[in-house]
């Protein structure tokens, strides 16, 4: 589900930068707030401290090779 839309609001950036009518252009930025929304809720929200851990793990096995 959240591949699609992924490729959906990509799909709607391609559209918005092809537009050449102000108004179907703005009709296509409302889709890309809707579709930006839905990916956005669609993700699990991680606490602080979860974030900063996860941020640890990266730079500490970065570090070691």
């Amino acid at each position: 589900m959240t591949e699609n839309n992924s490729e959906n609001w990509k799909d709607l950036c391609n559209a918005a930068v092809e537009a050449k009518d102000p108004n179907e252009l703005l009709r296509i930025i409302n889709q890309l707030c809707q579709a930006l929304d839905r990916e956005k809720l669609a993700r699990p929200v991680l606490s602080p401290a979860t974030k900063s851990s996860k941020k640890g793990l990266s730079t500490a096995a970065s570090t070691r090779g």
